[in-house]
């Protein structure tokens, strides 16, 4: 509603860079975001990301006249040098949090897709050098959840788990 103003408190966002910090509510913004699970067998298609040193899926923010798929095509693309062949319809998963991009706090809206990527797509992965140092195809199941974004382990089971089905 109109006239509405953000609750006196602080948020918690976890941050870019790793740990925590508090931010005054009015400043947090809305950031959806859709992420591009491509799965090979047991392996899942990860950056190594640029500021946490973490494991990450591909993806990110998608602009405002952009649909979900329309975003996720061009972030994945940015990310890992290939356009996906194919974005599933559906989301596969959501999730939502706090987080702070550079010291700026957003509500994290994420939709996460299954993606297929093009008939060969491996000789042209190139990561994008200022946010994702590196891919690599994952087996979450062989990796400490601590080598992964809080929850995002989690989410690579379970999108597995359905896969197998």
């Amino acid at each position: 509603m109109s006239g509405e103003r953000a609750p006196d408190r602080l948020i918690l966002c976890r941050r870019l860079r790793g740990g925590e910090a508090a931010y005054p509510a009015a400043e947090a913004r809305f950031r959806p975001a859709a992420y591009g699970l491509a799965i090979r067998g047991r392996e899942v298609l990860l950056g190594v990301s640029a500021f946490s040193g973490l494991l990450d899926i591909p993806g990110g923010a998608v602009h405002p006249w952009e649909s979900l798929a329309e975003g996720l095509a061009r972030e994945f693309e940015e990310e890992t040098g290939v356009r996906p062949a194919a974005v599933a319809g559906e989301p596969c998963a959501f999730a939502e949090g706090w987080f702070a991009i550079f010291d700026h706090p957003y509500r994290s809206l994420r939709f996460y897709f299954r993606v297929t990527l093009p008939e060969g797509a491996e000789a042209h992965l190139r990561p994008q050098l200022a946010e994702v140092i590196a891919l690599r195809w994952v087996e979450p199941e062989t990796e400490p959840d601590s080598a992964f974004a809080s929850g995002d382990r989690a989410l690579l089971l379970r999108a597995l788990q359905t896969q197998a089905r």
